[in-house]
């Protein structure tokens, strides 16, 4: 049977074969079961599975001709986050009835299951990188305990190296290029796609084991060997000229600080040691988590370097500036971050900006739409929103309205 699920639980009927009776049913319910979510949809075969990547990207599910039910297809997106489809390929999944019409195995039956997942989002973003891959990987493949094998289309070398030493931990066994790969490979179990959650978090209530996001946090910390139960870093260290420090992630593009120095001044005068990082797609990990790890704050404008936070200590402080943006920016800045800070047990300082921090006002002006009703450009779509408050907006931070901010901050950290 095929069953597709929303994220809520409920189960949708319209995409199930037609089925003549209850027998043929319970026939089909052995063989296949799918499951779809608002934002993701996965499809879950076990029984004779076949796959052939190169040139048709197809995976074939083999039902015994007894069943009588239909062979059918569909087209399966394997990135996790469906709204992003127009950067991956989809699968085919088709269902055929005997042997007989599937092609045969060059590698033959395996009882390891596979798992099918594309890098075709926009992965080189580290937040999608943990959201969209990384977090649903770890909850597909973890209880399986590396007899897995990954599949993957879209395929990127540099994200295998970049998380290589996660995919290790997670399978035994070689990543196969899906888009290359000539052979047909047969398996007894597969997924198609991942199921992603919320952002940059854990439903402990829908993974295996209760898990959540603070265990997986302490899960990475493990892999990039970073020291585990240990208080902050300037609670460790007993010296008395020794000062918290502060992570302050700088942005070269688009939501960039315009007073840096100003507001380095004011950090280190109110008692913090500053380290300035810039994070790229080609850093190291295990040597950035490490400097990461070394800090009591990390602090910066909402965005993506934001997810470094996942190699703070436990109680350490996530301070995010929030850019003008209204309600929109307000949403998106609990859910991406703010949430998941509570999730990993940090806490957190947010700090919304005025206009006049804004260079949008230099810009527009206060009577321009995009100054005085930020909710009003945001109805228009993720497009004008995407425009004027994420890549046209730079802040210049009034630095004695911004300094109680870093007081609360110290207050945490030496409490």
């Amino acid at each position: 049977m095929l069953t597709f699920i929303l994220r809520n639980g409920v189960t949708i009927q319209h995409l199930i074969p037609v089925l003549k009776n209850s027998k043929m049913q319970s026939q089909l319910n052995q063989y296949a079961i799918s499951q779809i979510t608002v934002a993701t949809y996965i499809c879950n075969m076990t029984g004779d599975v076949r796959t052939q990547g190169y040139n048709i990207t197809t995976v074939f599910f083999v039902i015994p001709p007894s069943t009588e039910n239909y062979e059918q297809e569909w087209s399966v997106n394997a990135y996790s986050q469906k709204m992003y489809n127009y950067f991956s390929k989809n699968v085919t999944v088709k269902q055929l009835r005997g042997p007989q019409n599937a092609p045969l195995c060059t590698i033959g039956q395996r009882n390891t299951p596979a798992i099918l997942l594309s890098l075709g989002g926009p992965t080189g973003n580290i937040w999608h990188d943990f959201t969209d891959v990384i977090i649903p990987l770890f909850l597909a493949s973890k209880p399986l305990n590396r007899e897995v094998q990954f599949l993957l289309i879209n395929h990127q070398q540099w994200f295998l190296d970049k998380f290589s030493l996660i995919f290790k931990d997670l399978s035994r066994y070689k990543v196969e290029n899906f888009d290359e790969d000539k052979e047909i490979r047969c398996y007894r179990h597969m997924l198609v796609g991942l199921l992603n959650h919320k952002d940059l978090s854990i439903d402990p209530k829908r993974a295996f084991d209760g898990f959540d996001m603070y265990r997986f946090k302490l899960y990475i910390r493990s892999i990039y060997s970073l020291p585990m139960d240990v208080e902050l870093p300037y609670k460790m260290d007993k010296r008395p000229e020794k000062k918290p420090r502060l992570m302050l992630v700088v942005r070269s593009k688009s939501r960039r600080f315009l007073n840096q120095e100003e507001i380095t001044d004011v950090i280190e005068k109110n008692g913090f040691e500053v380290v300035q990082v810039e994070p790229k797609r080609s850093d190291n990990l295990t040597e950035m988590s490490k400097l990461v790890d070394s800090c009591d704050v990390l602090m910066g404008v909402h965005g993506a370097a934001l997810t470094h936070i996942l190699f703070l200590r436990t109680n350490a402080v996530m301070v995010q500036v929030l850019p003008l943006g209204g309600q929109a920016m307000d949403f998106y800045a609990n859910s991406c971050y703010d949430e998941p800070a509570d999730d990993m047990r940090l806490r957190r300082i947010d700090y919304q900006i005025t206009p006049e921090e804004s260079s949008l006002l230099d810009k527009y002006g206060w009577d321009d739409p995009v100054i005085k009703d930020p909710d009003s450009v945001n109805s228009k779509g993720w497009s004008y929103r995407q425009k004027y408050y994420w890549n046209e907006q730079d802040l210049r931070l009034n630095v004695t309205r911004f300094e109680p901010v870093l007081v609360k901050a110290l207050e945490l950290i030496k409490g």
